[in-house]
């Protein structure tokens, strides 16, 4: 009696190519069986396990493919905060860096120039903060020192308000920035307080409650304040300061931008999928 020889086990690239004879040149398991020297029980067994991890195989290229595309999603949608973070001029970027998503666009773009430009738009916004502060004490000593009624008087009572002192800022920050300032923007606006009083506003800004005869006097001292507060050499520093500041937010925007609208963000991060 002649001993059965056992066939070798069926390796893996002879299993998928039974797979693809059957699939796509159209096979029988038994003409498969028949040019291969194999039984047909076993060409149909190895067929179904090779579908079976072929279908394993999709499956897990589908929850990866998702998966990738939710990573840059989230990745595109930081860099679209962290863009509008900036151009706001929320402030500090503390309130974001512990986002996991800071430190994975970070890795993900570690040799960009972005994180550079993040740092130097931190420096000079507190830069800025710094002046316009110092400036504004500046503001408040001058009307101080030149006001002809109590300085600052309380909402209501006679004298000048602290309002002063924020028309004065806003209209340094409006020119440093090369906008039109608030000379062309308001004016004047009288409310008689009572027969005696007057309360004077300029714009959205309060500037006190004055005897009327002295009403002439105190828009007088506004409008020349307004004019010195431009001509200093505070003026031109805070002017050289927006200036930077604009330029690596412009730079900043256009990094941000390319990351936004490409979609897919080079490199890799802990929180990768693959």
């Amino acid at each position: 009696m002649l001993r059965r020889i056992k066939k070798p086990a069926v390796r893996p690239e002879l299993r998928r190519d039974w797979l693809r004879r059957h699939e796509e040149a159209g096979e029988s398991p038994p003409e498969i069986a028949k040019a291969d020297g194999y039984d047909v029980r076993t060409v149909r067994k190895q067929i179904d396990i090779e579908r079976q991890e072929k279908e394993r195989r999709e499956a897990r290229s589908i929850v990866l493919r998702q998966a990738l595309e939710k990573h840059y999603a989230d990745l595109c949608t930081f860099a679209q905060k962290l863009d509008s973070h900036i151009a706001g001029e929320a402030g500090l970027l503390s309130a974001i860096k512990d986002e996991p998503m800071w430190s994975a666009l970070r890795e993900h773009t570690t040799r960009s120039t972005l994180w550079k430009n993040l740092d130097k738009w931190e420096t000079l916004r507190e830069e800025v903060r710094q002046a316009d502060s110092e400036v504004r004490m500046q503001f408040e000593s001058v009307v101080r020192n030149r006001a002809p009624l109590k300085f600052p008087a309380p909402p209501g009572e006679m004298g000048l308000s602290s309002g002063i002192v924020d028309l004065l800022s806003s209209h340094f920050k409006f020119t440093a920035q090369g906008e039109a300032g608030l000379d062309k923007r308001a004016d004047f606006k009288l409310v008689a307080a009572d027969q005696e009083t007057t309360s004077i506003n300029y714009g959205s800004f309060t500037i006190g409650r004055v005897p009327k005869e002295r009403i002439a006097e105190v828009k007088n001292l506004v409008v020349d304040l307004m004019r010195k507060v431009t001509t200093g050499e505070e003026h031109g520093e805070m002017s050289r300061l927006l200036a930077q500041l604009e330029r690596v937010r412009r730079e900043l925007h256009d990094e941000l931008l390319v990351i936004i609208l490409r979609r897919v963000v080079p490199g890799r991060c802990k929180y990768c999928p693959i």
